[in-house]
């Protein structure tokens, strides 16, 4: 109501995808190149995990594990951690700290990243290059190091390798806390605590369940009236609806008053109504939420079997939604996380009997339609 001037909010971005899913997608291999599977796959790091249905999720999920370990940067080349985990294995590890201001390391496919303060990049005389940190414009004053571990010459001898080993032992000494999680483990992210190649680390497995919040009497707006199918729609009409349901979804999830139907909140106050509200009836929600390290390649799972759980479902209005919070935002331009929301399918009901157990709609007329949000974030200095 108020028009407070707020730069960094001005500066915030939103890319919006909208296009349909392919008829069939195979939950062994599914897509990695198109939306909204690359916006999933394009977030390494995801602390939190929302998803908003109309049914409960029958099938059972892959239960997860993470650790916290506590190992120096050394640690990480030595011994039977560096020929596990990362010469045989895939680890996803992050370390705490703040990026634009922190010494910040990540481990992902073998690739090792190191973002550092020039003084002590310097001091590392490793070979990096400078990134943008939200200060001066101009001014060199954070580096990113990226070391690929998994090449033939990252061994023991090798002249180079050395180099990091001194710089490990020397300059960045200091043993700091990982989030660890293990993708090639059977045992769902994390092996048993007695695992010989995190001895020393004071590992503490933590697990990664869901947590489902029963919402009633939730209004939802008339999904299937939206017009996003259309093949000219108008920009601005466009725009507009993706904004009202961005904000829907969010308000759902916080579990506002606001989208209850007995909210008789003074409009002085609060001015927010449901999108197409006259038309908008009231339906039982679950809402689900994972906290924790959660791999993408696991998030990209979810999503398939919710997909399949809203086609295979009994309702013809059925949809879904899922959104993420990213962990290790980059200090400038950081991705924030994703939102994806899957509207009705158009398929009649007899249609939609023929798909079978895969996710599969009619081969003619393709799968439900989507929007994907990826939110990327100003400066966090």
């Amino acid at each position: 109501m108020l028009d407070f001037k707020d730069d960094t909010s001005r500066r915030e971005k939103c890319y919006t995808t909208i296009s349909q899913l392919p008829a069939f997608i195979d939950p062994k291999q599914p897509p990695t190149k198109r939306s909204p599977f690359s916006a999933i796959l394009g977030h390494p790091f995801i602390h939190t995990i929302y998803s908003n249905i109309q049914d409960s999720l029958d099938s059972k999920l892959q239960k997860l594990r993470y650790a916290r370990v506590f190992r120096p940067l050394s640690s990480l080349l030595e011994g039977d951690f560096f020929n596990t985990y990362i010469k045989a294995g895939n680890v996803l590890m992050i370390s705490e700290g703040r990026s634009g201001s922190d010494s910040v390391f990540t481990l992902r496919d073998g690739i090792l990243k190191l973002e550092l303060s020039k003084e002590i990049f310097e001091r590392t005389g490793l070979t990096g290059k400078p990134i943008r940190s939200g200060a001066r414009k101009h001014a060199k004053e954070r580096y990113i190091v990226e070391i690929n571990l998994r090449l033939p010459s990252m061994v023991h001898g090798k002249k180079g390798f050395e180099r990091i080993v001194w710089a490990f032992k020397n300059v960045l000494t200091e043993s700091v806390a990982w989030l660890f999680f293990d993708l090639d483990s059977k045992s769902n992210g994390i092996a048993e605590a007695d695992d010989l190649s995190l001895k020393g680390s004071q590992p503490q497995i933590l697990d990664c369940e869901f947590i489902p919040t029963e919402r009633f009497n939730t209004i939802v707006p008339p999904l299937h009236r939206i017009n996003i199918t259309e093949e000219e729609p108008r920009e601005d009409e466009l725009e507009e609806q993706c904004n009202e349901l961005s904000e829907w979804l969010a308000m759902v999830s916080l579990g506002s008053p606001r989208v209850a139907p007995n909210d008789e909140v003074d409009p002085y106050l609060c001015r927010y109504s449901v999108p197409d509200a006259d038309d908008a009836k009231a339906t039982d929600l679950i809402s689900l939420k994972w906290r924790g390290l959660i791999p993408p390649r696991w998030i990209l799972q979810l999503f398939v079997l919710l997909l399949r759980e809203t086609l295979n479902g009994t309702q013809t209005s059925s949809w879904f939604s899922l959104s993420s919070n990213t962990l290790g935002k980059e200090a400038v331009e950081g991705r924030d996380g994703f939102a994806i929301m899957a509207f009705p399918s158009i398929d009649s009901e007899q249609e939609r009997k023929k798909m079978g157990g895969g996710v599969d709609s009619s081969p003619q007329k393709g799968g439900p339609h989507f929007v994907c949000w990826e939110f990327v974030g100003a400066s966090v200095m």
